[in-house]
């Protein structure tokens, strides 16, 4: 990473206006929706651009320097969710990873999962045939209890997000990871609105299989998500697809005989989107260097003075508010949410209309600054 690191580092805490500068879109706009796209940060944008210098100097010939950068890239990402690299690959987003893990799963029976899903998550299994069952939540949270009542003798499969889009709610990985195999569930993923926000190990959480984008809160820009497959699978999975690199041997270019890879990155069947991986190499080396914890406590820190004034603008607000169940994600009762997106929008402040409301999502790239100029904006809109 470059020499912009120092600026944001030291030994006791972080200069949060300093990682802020980063983020040059973040002094043009109030961005309050990573839950729908981030800015990306100078060390995710260098990375990307590095590559088409190189490709434009001097065309392919940095083939094999590529490749070990993406194995670097790999390893970095392993290395965040805490994961092997050999259980790590590269996908393009949510919707291709998700496919991807309904493909290898195959004939084992029905999905239960949870009625706030974003499509990325139930559509691949629909498509593919499989039974589909809701779980419904009590006051927009997913206990056990309530998942467990909705199970029956058809499910072997539980496919969920750690958070929910639609309200924020902030799933216990790792007490759903016991109950599912406590019941003998296959355990599946979507990590999307948590990743780069909330610390998410896949090893505490005992997952099978998870996926994710990296253009929201893993800030890398879009053309670039994740997929992990615990090793415990790899040789008892089939892939559903296959090409040149998913083989052993991809530089022996055998035609008559298909070989694959006893790794996740069995999925990246041709030539890698470099670009897109090397930016996330970048917005990794970002992530890495402030730290997970450091991050959700920045989050949670914003959020309750977000929270403090959403109500004294008298505003209802629909996410839970308790530690154990909090994300990056608030979500407010409006009567006409899209329209006050607009209007907030026409001011520079980029947010969403989601569920029952308006949804705002706060990152490393917010300030207080940012959330006093939202509360303002509210008040005006909402007197209109």
């Amino acid at each position: 990473m470059n020499s912009r690191k120092k600026t944001y580092l030291n030994k006791n805490n972080i200069n949060w206006p300093a990682v802020r500068k980063l983020f040059p879109a973040a002094s043009k706009y109030v961005f309050a929706n990573a839950a729908g796209g981030s800015p990306i940060p100078f060390p995710a944008a260098e990375a990307g651009k590095r590559f088409y210098e190189e490709a434009l100097a001097d065309g392919d010939a940095s083939w094999d320097a590529w490749l070990q950068r993406a194995a670097e890239t790999r390893a970095k990402l392993a290395k965040f969710i805490n994961a092997g690299p050999k259980e790590t690959a590269f996908v393009l987003n949510t919707s291709h990873g998700m496919n991807l893990i309904a493909g290898m799963l195959k004939g084992r029976r029905a999905v239960l999962t949870m009625r706030d899903e974003f499509p990325s998550t139930t559509y691949p299994w629909l498509h593919q045939g499989y039974k589909v069952k809701f779980a419904a939540p009590k006051n927009n949270i997913y206990s056990i209890a309530d998942i467990e009542k909705a199970l029956d003798g058809s499910i072997k499969i539980l496919v969920t997000s750690c958070v929910q889009y639609r309200t924020g709610f902030r799933q216990d990985l790792a007490e759903l990871g016991r109950f599912c195999r406590s019941k003998g569930l296959i355990y599946v993923v979507n990590a999307t609105q948590a990743l780069g926000a909330m610390p998410v190990d896949v090893k505490k959480a005992g997952m099978d299989f998870m996926t994710f984008s990296c253009f929201k809160w893993t800030m890398s820009g879009y053309g670039i998500g994740g997929l992990y497959i615990n090793k415990k699978w790899l040789g008892r999975i089939e892939f559903p697809q296959a090409g040149w690199r998913s083989v052993e041997c991809p530089e022996d270019m055998d035609n008559a005989r298909v070989l694959m890879r006893k790794e996740a990155s069995a999925v990246e069947v041709g030539c890698g989107h470099f670009p897109n991986i090397f930016a996330l190499g970048g917005a990794l080396d970002l992530l890495g260097g402030i730290g997970i914890k450091n991050i959700q406590e920045r989050i949670f820190t914003l959020n309750d003075l977000l929270v403090k004034k959403l109500k004294e603008l008298g505003l209802e607000i629909v996410s839970p508010l308790e530690r154990e169940h909090r994300s990056g994600i608030t979500v407010f009762k409006t009567s006409e949410p899209q329209k006050l997106v607009e209007q907030l929008k026409k001011r520079k402040i980029i947010t969403a209309a989601r569920g029952e409301g308006v949804r705002i999502a706060l990152h490393i790239y917010n300030n207080e600054e940012d959330i006093e100029k939202l509360a303002a904006a509210l008040k005006l809109c909402l007197r209109g």
